[in-house]
């Protein structure tokens, strides 16, 4: 029991130390196959952007990604920019599948171990809330209620009609 809770306060720390701050700078490929496009962050300046670290071999990236997917259904054309990163594999084939089997079409991005090591990714799923000048807003961490994230989103799109 100690040893969650030491765990789920260093969560927390982190949590706190990215708000506020820009996002790390990445530079990442394409999950698509035949793709050879890469996205860095710079492109995505303009509009709020939700990152979403997952793993295929994540059980409760498994439960967690078709929450994600119904919320990006609705969010998708408010303006607000939804990428998955997925963490635990480079084969595109393997994250295709995944994703077929999930019924999940998030556009994605293949992480590096450095990406992982800016964002501090020691588990998944993780999800950052940055503004649309790249600034983190929220970090969340594990399964989350709809409702949570919902809020978040609406906080982000209220933030760019006020500006």
């Amino acid at each position: 029991m100690k040893n969650i809770f030491s765990i789920l306060l260093v969560f927390c720390l982190f949590s706190f130390s990215f708000a506020g701050r820009k996002a790390p700078y990445f530079s990442l490929p394409s999950d698509v196959i035949n793709s050879s496009q890469i996205i860095n962050i710079k492109q995505l300046k303009g509009k709020p952007v939700v990152l979403i670290f997952w793993g295929i071999n994540c059980m409760t990236c498994k439960r967690e990604l078709p929450q994600l997917q119904s919320i990006y259904e609705i969010y998708k054309n408010k303006g607000i920019q939804f990428l998955t990163i997925v963490v635990d594999t480079e084969d595109k084939n393997d994250i295709l599948e995944t994703k077929k089997r999930w019924q999940i079409t998030i556009p994605g991005l293949i992480s590096d171990k450095n990406t992982m090591y800016k964002y501090r990714i020691y588990g998944v799923p993780v999800v950052y809330f940055l503004n649309k000048n790249l600034k983190v807003v929220k970090v969340l961490y594990g399964a989350q209620p709809r409702e949570k994230i919902e809020k978040i989103l609406n906080s982000l799109i209220k933030e760019e009609k006020n500006n």
